[in-house]
């Protein structure tokens, strides 16, 4: 699969170029809680080492992919969260969606609302959201993308069956934290179905996978 960075970097390479992808187990991961568990610091210590050797200079503002941070427009930061931090700050807003990489298949995603977070810390005065993630990789959202379609910042999905009778899910768990497979630990996921045909694939990237800040910008 691959080094953490190397998979987000083929990752948002293909959103920009538009190119689909098949439904695998790298692009819907379902190898669930105890995978992301076990290596998530293998992962991360991986990462952190390939991000220095390969963009050497470049300061990242938020610098541990386990964590998201509201910023302000300077880039410092409001307010910091693991998952489970988020979990507590915000309502969890449910959205079942296909991806534009799933070929059909829908994932029930749940996570808070990025419009709720922007209103929290009073940062949607501007024109735009700039949504970094991991490898510096940075986005525009227009604040108007925002209002219409109501993304999600999404923190967990529901167990699939398989992962129920295997035990990935424990008994009586409904939903796992996103994994890096599945884009985690913070995917800003949108409702594909109401997106403008030609948002697909021309706003592919975003779609951000392993989102670490946000902050407006013009």
């Amino acid at each position: 699969m691959g080094t953490f960075l190397e998979l987000h970097r083929r990752r948002h390479m293909m959103a920009e170029a538009g190119t689909p992808k098949t439904a695998t187990s790298e692009n819907t991961g379902h190898k669930g809680c105890g995978y992301f568990r076990k290596n998530l610091a293998a992962f991360l210590a991986t990462a952190l080492l390939t991000c220095t050797l390969m963009i050497p200079g470049v300061s990242l503002a938020n610098d541990d992919p386990a964590m998201i941070q509201m910023q302000s427009v300077t880039g410092d930061p409001l307010a910091t969260f693991t998952q489970e931090q988020l979990k507590q700050a915000f309502p969890m807003v449910d959205m079942i969606t296909e991806t534009p990489w799933t070929n059909g298949v829908k994932i029930h995603f749940r996570g808070p609302s990025l419009k709720d977070m922007v209103a929290k810390y009073k940062i949607g005065d501007k024109t735009n959201l700039e949504v970094a993630a991991f490898d510096n990789y940075i986005i525009k959202i227009t604040m108007e993308e925002v209002s219409e379609f109501a993304p999600i910042v999404a923190l967990e999905r529901a167990c699939s069956d398989d992962e129920k009778k295997n035990g990935t899910c424990p008994k009586g768990q409904d939903y796992i934290p996103l994994s890096l497979d599945d884009g985690g630990p913070f995917y800003i996921v949108w409702p594909l179905a109401k997106l403008p045909k030609p948002y697909v694939p021309a706003r592919n990237s975003i779609w951000v996978w392993f989102a670490t800040s946000v902050r407006p910008a013009d």
